[in-house]
C-alpha cells in the first residue's frame, strides 16, 4: 500500500510538472509571439496601438462589441492616416486610397475581396458579395448591370412609385386619426417596409406585402437575424475556416439553424417560380434573364444565391443611409424648412412628384441634392469599409509596399469625418454640397471627392441611380404632404450614437408627422 501512494504521489507531482511546462510554454510562445508582431513584423514600421498590434483579439473583441468602427476612427485621429489596427492589417484613411485599393491600377494586379467578413456559410453558392473570385465576380456584376441600366430603371419606376404611395397613403390615415396632433411614425420600420418591398417586388418577383400589413415579414426578420450571426460567426474565421464551419455546425442553436434553411427555402422558391414563368414583367429578372438564356452564363444555383443577397443589399443601403437623413433634418429645424420650402415651391401639386420628374429636376433642387449627399457622407450604411488583400507576391498601397495576405481597408467613417477633407465634419452641413457660387466661403476648401459612399472601381455601387431615385421620392413626398417634427423627448435618438461593429446596427427612429392643408 504504501508503494502504492509513493507511485501515485511521484504520478501526481509528474503530471502537475507537466501542466506547468505546458502552460508556461504556451505563455511564453504567446509572448514571442506578441513581441515579434509588435517589433519584427514586416508591418512593425505602421503606427497603431500596440496591444492591437500584438494580437488579433482587441480587434475581435471591438467587432463583438459594436464599436469597432468607432474605435478605429479614434486610432486614426491619434497615429494618423496609415495605421495597423491588427498584425496583419491595415486601415487608410486618405483619398488615396479609395483608387490603390479598390480601382484597376495600370502595372499593379487587382486587390482580391477579404472573405473574411463577407462569406457564405456551410455550402452556400458563393455570390457577388461574398466571392474573392475575381473572374466570377466580373461575369456576375456584367450580368447584374443589365437589370439596373437606364431603360431597365424606366421601366420599374411605376412599380416603385406603387409601393411608395402605399406607403404615403398609410401615413395620411395615421395623420388624419389626430389633425392637430399628427402620428408618431416608427421610420425605421416604414422605410425598411418600404426598401423590403420594392425590392423583393423587382427580385423575387412580388412583393413581401409589408407596407400592407404594416408587420415585418417572417422571412425579413430572419435574414436580419442571420446577417448578425453571420458578423459573430466571423470573429473565429481570422484564425481557422474550420472554426466558423464548427460554429455553424455545433453551436448555433437548432431553431436559428432551422430559420436559416426555411429562409433559403423560401428565396429560392420564390426565384424558381418567378424563373419558370418566363413573364415579361418590369423586374429584374426580366433583363437579366434576357442575357443569360439557357443560364448559359449563370445557373440557377447561382442565381439563387446572388438574387438572395441582392435583396439584402439593395434594402439595407437605402434605409440606414434613409433614416439618417430624416434623423439629422428632424433635429434641425433651419435645415428641414429651407428644404421643405424648396420642394413645396418646386411642385405645385402631390401628383407631380414621381420617378420622371425628379429624375430631371437635380439641377432644380440643389438644396435636396445638397442634404442627400450630406447624409451620404455622414450615414454610409458600411462605415467600416470593404476589407481586400494583398495580391500575391506583395503591392504597393499610397506608396507603401504591403506583403502578400496583409488585410486592407478604407475606414469609411473616418475619412467621411476627417476635418482633412471637411470643413466642421461632425456636423450635418449640406451646404457644403452646394455648386460653388452657392457655396458658404467655409466649405470652399472642403474636398468633395473624398466621401465615396458608392465605391469605387470593381466595388462600385451598381444600384446608385436606383437608390439616389428613391431616397428624392421617398423625401420629396414626406416633406411637400407632411410637417415633419423630431419626436418625443424620451425617445428621441442620434443617428451618430448607434452602435458600429461593421455596419449600422440601427434602432426605432420616431418622427412626427402633420399632415398639411394642400395634402389633405
Amino acid at each position: 500500500m504504501a508503494f502504492l501512494s509513493v507511485l501515485v504521489e511521484r504520478l501526481q507531482q509528474s503530471l502537475g510538472l507537466q501542466i506547468s511546462i505546458g502552460v508556461t510554454a504556451f505563455l511564453a510562445f504567446v509572448f514571442a509571439k506578441a513581441i515579434y508582431n509588435i517589433y519584427f513584423h514586416p508591418l512593425s514600421k505602421f503606427a497603431g496601438p500596440k496591444s492591437w498590434a500584438a494580437s488579433r483579439l482587441p480587434f475581435l473583441f471591438a467587432l463583438l462589441n459594436t464599436t469597432l468602427v468607432k474605435q478605429t476612427r479614434k486610432f486614426h485621429e491619434q497615429y494618423g492616416d496609415i495605421i495597423r489596427i491588427a498584425p496583419d492589417e491595415i486601415s487608410f484613411a486618405n483619398q488615396e486610397a479609395w483608387g490603390d485599393i479598390y480601382a484597376r491600377r495600370k502595372g499593379h494586379q487587382r486587390t482580391p475581396r477579404d472573405d473574411t467578413l463577407f462569406f457564405a456559410p456551410g455550402q452556400e453558392t458563393d455570390n457577388i458579395v461574398t466571392t474573392s473570385d475575381a473572374s466570377f465576380h466580373s461575369r456576375v456584376r456584367s450580368l447584374l448591370s443589365n437589370s439596373l441600366t437606364e431603360d431597365a430603371l424606366r421601366t420599374q419606376r411605376p412599380l416603385i412609385q406603387g409601393h411608395c404611395n402605399t406607403m404615403f397613403q398609410n401615413f395620411k390615415k395615421m395623420a388624419s386619426r389626430e389633425p392637430s396632433k399628427g402620428a408618431l411614425i416608427n421610420m425605421t420600420d416604414w422605410i425598411t417596409f418600404f426598401a423590403m418591398d420594392v425590392i423583393g417586388d423587382l427580385a423575387l418577383g412580388e412583393s413581401f406585402h409589408m407596407l400592407e400589413t404594416g408587420e415585418y415579414h417572417d422571412w425579413v426578420r430572419t435574414l436580419f437575424k442571420y446577417v448578425q450571426l453571420i458578423t459573430t460567426a466571423a470573429a473565429p474565421r481570422y484564425y481557422s475556416v474550420r472554426a466558423t464551419d464548427f460554429v455553424f455546425q455545433h453551436l448555433v442553436p437548432r431553431s436559428v439553424s432551422e430559420q436559416q434553411k426555411a429562409h433559403k427555402r423560401y428565396s429560392d422558391e420564390r426565384i424558381n417560380r418567378r424563373l419558370d414563368s418566363r413573364s415579361e414583367r418590369p423586374d429584374f429578372m426580366t433583363p437579366f434573364m434576357k442575357n443569360n438564356a439557357d443560364y448559359k452564363i449563370m445557373s440557377k444555383e447561382e442565381i439563387f444565391s446572388n438574387f438572395s443577397f441582392i435583396i439584402l443589399g439593395g434594402s439595407e443601403t437605402i434605409v440606414v443611409v434613409c433614416i439618417g437623413l430624416l434623423n439629422h433634418i428632424s433635429r434641425d429645424p433651419r435645415i428641414r424648412t429651407r428644404l421643405t420650402d424648396e420642394i413645396r415651391n418646386y411642385f405645385l401639386h402631390e401628383e407631380d412628384i414621381n420617378l420622371d420628374s425628379l429624375n430631371d429636376s437635380a439641377s432644380s433642387l440643389p438644396y435636396l441634392e445638397a442634404v442627400i449627399h450630406e447624409a451620404l457622407r455622414m450615414c454610409n450604411p458600411i462605415p467600416s469599409g470593404l476589407p481586400r488583400k494583398v495580391p500575391p507576391g506583395g503591392d504597393t498601397y499610397c506608396g507603401h509596399f504591403l506583403p502578400v495576405g496583409t488585410r486592407l481597408r478604407v475606414a469609411t467613417h473616418t475619412i467621411s469625418h476627417s476635418p482633412k477633407y471637411f470643413h466642421d465634419p461632425n456636423t450635418f452641413h449640406p451646404e457644403r454640397w452646394l455648386p460653388p457660387p452657392s457655396r458658404p466661403p467655409q466649405f470652399a476648401n472642403d474636398d468633395l471627392s473624398a466621401s465615396r459612399p458608392f465605391g469605387v472601381g470593381f466595388s462600385a455601387c451598381l444600384g446608385k441611380k436606383m437608390g439616389m431615385s428613391e431616397l428624392r421620392l421617398i423625401v420629396c413626398r414626406l416633406l411637400w404632404g407632411f410637417d415633419v417634427e423630431e419626436g418625443e423627448e424620451g425617445e428621441r435618438v442620434r443617428f451618430e450614437d448607434w452602435p458600429m461593429p461593421s455596419f449600422v446596427d440601427k434602432g426605432p427612429m420616431r418622427v412626427r408627422i402633420r399632415l398639411r392643408g394642400e395634402a389633405r
